[in-house]
């Protein structure tokens, strides 16, 4: 639920409209690895204030600047997260952007289990500075074409040149249309090199159909390193709403690395695989209860970012109250 904070007018027809929103849980996680050695805990899982403001500049014309604060645990700082500035016309959007993209194929697949699996069986998310335009190509058909600079290597005067940090060019499309949405994307990175330790392109393929009684959904994503290896993720995802109050969610996940015996992310050869159920009890509209578990195997980041970290094999259940205003 966005509260608007204020709204100016000026002459004409634009005006400006400033609204906040945000999300605070709070809950129990416990989490118990390949060797049998259990953590648990209460507390603070989300605190996050949204602030949005859009500009109706006439013509068909208007901005919308998005700026998400993350207020941190007890004792440590505020953090900013998403941040975006968005120039809507009729030809299409320019955004640019600061952001933390979400895992591709839990996203694509729609997912929907508060606890996922990235930086575990699936790749993990970094932010990014990054511009993009999206252009409207037919009824329910968006194409969108962005440079996303180096994962967490973010500020002006920060990006690709000078450093051996992979920037990426993104060409991809959707469509969305009542209960289906598909999506397919490619990727090209920069300062590729000639080793697995970096890479070379990736390509996405995915979807999600409302069936109505359930939504379900399948992605894919292929990873090619610069020495020739792979590394694929693969996700399926289903959710179904029981009645007003109750709902259940659940999602699986694989990762395959594929590469050659000299390479140095051979260590990570092989398959990893993770799953995360949910149910959720809704106590209003905006405030909601969570129980969930699953499992995960290792860690498979993509790119040069893999590493070997079997003691992250490990199982865990956890209870949320969520209140989003």
């Amino acid at each position: 639920m966005a509260v608007a904070l204020a709204t100016v007018t000026a002459c004409g027809a634009s005006y400006a409209q400033v609204s906040l929103s945000g999300e605070f849980a709070y809950g129990y996680l416990s989490d118990t690895n390949a060797q049998g050695v259990t953590t648990s805990g209460g507390g603070r899982d989300t605190a996050q204030l949204v602030f949005k403001a859009t500009e109706d500049l006439g013509g068909g014309m208007k901005v919308d600047v998005k700026m998400s604060l993350n207020t941190g645990s007890f004792g440590a700082g505020a953090a900013s997260d998403d941040q975006s500035l968005t120039l809507t016309t009729p030809m299409g959007a320019a955004s640019f952007l600061i952001y933390k993209p979400a895992n591709w194929v839990t996203q694509a697949s729609g997912g929907a289990t508060w606890y996922g699996l990235d930086g575990y069986t699936l790749g993990a998310r970094g932010l990014r500075d990054g511009m993009a335009f999206t252009a409207p190509l037919a009824d329910g058909v968006t194409a969108t074409v962005a440079l996303l600079e180096p994962s967490n290597y973010l500020g002006e005067g920060t990006g690709n040149s000078g450093t051996t940090k992979q920037s990426l060019y993104s060409f991809g499309g959707k469509y969305a249309k009542g209960p289906l949405q598909v999506q397919a994307a490619y990727l090209s990175y920069t300062n590729a090199g000639s080793t697995d330790t970096t890479t070379d392109n990736v390509t996405r393929f995915g979807g999600n159909y409302d069936l109505g009684v359930a939504k379900v959904g399948a992605a894919i994503q292929t990873a090619k390193f610069s020495g020739g290896g792979t590394n694929t993720e693969t996700a399926f995802s289903i959710s179904a709403p029981l009645s007003k109050q109750v709902s259940l969610a659940g999602m699986w996940a694989t990762n395959k690395t594929e590469v050659a015996s000299g390479s140095p992310l051979a260590v990570l050869n092989g398959t990893r695989n993770g799953y995360s159920v949910q149910a959720q009890y809704n106590l209003s509209a905006r405030t909601y209860f969570i129980a969930g578990t699953g499992s995960y195997t290792g860690n498979a980041s993509a790119g040069a970012s893999l590493v070997a970290n079997d003691s992250k094999d490990s199982t865990f259940t956890h209870f949320t109250l969520v209140h989003d205003f």
